[in-house]
């Protein structure tokens, strides 16, 4: 009996073994796997690119393996790491090459707020927090998918060497490979996004899949941007600030890593996220609970790199063209009279921002009241103090910049949807950086440099809004930023990414322009110190825990703590 259970233990069954690979040589190559002391073949998906898939035995431990070609079937290349045998699975996931997991556990940061505005204390048990309307099934924590484009040659060539052309786009088919699924799409538009960003070699992207042929998108998503993370030697302060959004209970753009591949040629590691200015984004997040042919309401992205000025809701007059278009940019119509329209929307905040008589207002929470028919005020100032935990610069406070505001059919109250965090724990403008990351004057973030926010501005003269803003601080510094919680975090992310950091710096870009002067070898030492590089002098683990003890030794701005 105990003979025949080792027997049946060992016994091997055929198994479709299936990897992610671009080899070097796709027409001479052969893609194997090298199970034991046997190697198997293993032959591309006719219809999924970079997919090579093959049957072996089950029951010993395997890598896979790249031979010369046909004819001499040497081994030019092999994982150095042996997987575990398959035991009872009948296929493999989609593994990537040179990569030894599929998805891994990253140590989580907790909720502290819930998305419901109504509840005004940190979460408890006393009740059952809202899930995150921005989650999706596209953004699996602990893994890095594969997106690979198949577009025109020349067209994708001309998209690159004319990437300061904001109106260039393309078109071409779009496969997004999980460890665990694969979609496709056809005619997806790929275009360069950003403003400043397309300086640098590697630029970021922007996809939009056509709703009419995928009524489902990419899990509910249509909309979306390849964030470069060209500015962070870590790649990693945008997820970090992202995830600390979710637990503040702040609908933003989510993200995914992703390996990017244009026609087989490796282009580089990106962050997948949400476009949160997209009507589709609206749709499936803060109107998520209406009905599917409820209308989106109005959206404006507030802009400081393309106007004049920051988007600080200062008072321009009661004419609508006072206010620049490209600082207020209405992304919900086309229509110049819709537009203007919707810009009578924005002015009735600002004129009520700037008839706000503070000398009136409640020191209870009768103010949300007050603000909540043309603000929702509660997330609004939460989402402030995120920015100061994260040293978010390029955000509302310091630069008037990098938000969208969403407006639901027949209501009046707007919603603040921060975008876009490279430029958080750290990272950029170090000498007001260091001041922010070891100082507690809050009040002073934006340095006594012209106003970027209007409505911040006034509600710092507000004594409960002051008091709910530090209250704020001090829950989210001990229960979602302390160094204990973000730096297991951090670590867990840097294994997950110091591979595809190091292949990522070994591209070749597809277009000329900067390139970061940090050696992607160093990235461990990225994370604790910071570069020599202008702009990168504070390391991300740095920031951690040198503001969490400035935020923790805080002098009180308020009266007294209250409760809520």
């Amino acid at each position: 009996m105990f003979t025949s259970n080792i027997t049946i233990l060992n016994e091997s069954h055929p198994v479709t073994y299936q990897v992610v690979i671009s080899p070097p040589d796709v027409n001479q190559n052969i893609v194997a796997v090298a199970i034991g002391q046997d190697i198997y073949g293993l032959h591309p998906d006719p219809m999924i690119p970079m997919l090579y898939k093959g049957v072996g035995p089950s029951s010993e431990p395997y890598r896979y393996v790249i031979l010369d070609n046909h004819q001499n079937k040497d081994i030019i290349h092999y994982e150095q790491f042996e997987r575990p045998a398959i035991q009872e699975a009948k296929e493999t996931f989609h593994e990537t090459y040179g990569r030894p997991w599929n998805k891994l556990h990253i140590p989580s940061i907790p909720r502290v707020y819930d998305f419901d505005s109504s509840h005004l204390n940190p979460v408890n048990d006393s009740f059952a927090p809202v899930e995150d309307p921005a989650a999706s099934e596209l953004f699996q924590e602990g893994t890095i998918a594969t997106l690979h484009f198949k577009m025109d040659e020349e067209n994708a060539q001309e998209l690159h060497t004319n990437k300061y052309d904001k109106k260039v786009k393309i078109k071409g088919d779009m496969t997004f490979i999980s460890y665990n699924d694969v979609q496709q799409f056809k005619d997806v538009s790929l275009k360069i996004g950003g403003h400043s960003s397309r300086n640098w070699a590697k630029v970021p992207y922007k996809i939009k899949i056509p709703r009419k042929s995928a009524p489902n998108g990419l899990y509910r998503r249509w909309s979306l941007k390849l964030r470069s993370e060209s500015t962070d030697p870590t790649m990693m302060r945008e997820k970090l600030y992202n995830d600390l959004l979710e637990s503040t209970g702040i609908v933003a753009a989510r993200g995914v890593y992703a390996r990017l591949y244009i026609n087989d040629v490796p282009i580089g590691l990106y962050y997948l996220v949400d476009d949160s200015s997209s009507a589709s984004f609206i749709r499936e997040t803060l109107n998520r609970n209406e009905p599917q042919n409820t209308q989106v309401g109005n959206i404006v992205q507030g802009d400081a790199g393309k106007g004049e000025y920051a988007a600080s809701f200062g008072y321009l007059g009661d004419d609508v063209e006072s206010y620049d278009p490209l600082v207020y940019d209405v992304k919900s119509e086309k229509d110049p009279e819709k537009k203007a329209e919707v810009m009578e929307s924005v002015l009735d905040l600002i004129r009520f921002v700037k008839d706000y008589d503070i000398s009136q207002a409640p020191n209870d929470k009768r103010l949300f009241r007050e603000w909540n028919h043309q603000l929702d005020l509660v997330k609004f100032i939460r989402q402030l103090a995120l920015e100061w935990i994260g040293g978010n610069w390029d955000a509302v406070q310091y630069s008037g910049n990098n938000f969208a505001i969403y407006q639901k059919p027949f209501s009046s109250q707007w919603t603040f949807i921060p975008m876009d965090f490279d430029y958080t724990f750290g990272n950029g403008f170090e000498h007001d950086q260091v001041k922010f990351m070891t100082g507690d004057d809050w009040p002073h973030f934006a340095n006594n440099d012209k106003i970027h926010s209007h409505i911040w501005e006034k509600l710092k003269q507000v004594p409960y809004a002051v008091r709910f803003f530090e209250n704020a601080l001090k829950h989210i510094n001990s229960r979602a930023a302390h160094p204990d919680v973000l730096l297991k975090r951090i670590d867990g992310l840097a294994y997950m990414l110091q591979r595809d950091i190091l292949w990522d710096s070994s591209l070749e870009r597809m277009t000329k322009g900067v390139k970061g002067s940090w050696e992607a070898s160093e990235f461990l030492e990225h994370l604790e110190y910071g570069t020599n590089a202008q702009d990168e002098w504070i390391g991300l683990k740095q920031w951690v825990v040198e503001h969490y003890k400035a935020v923790s030794n805080m002098r009180k701005h308020e009266v007294e703590w209250i409760k809520i």
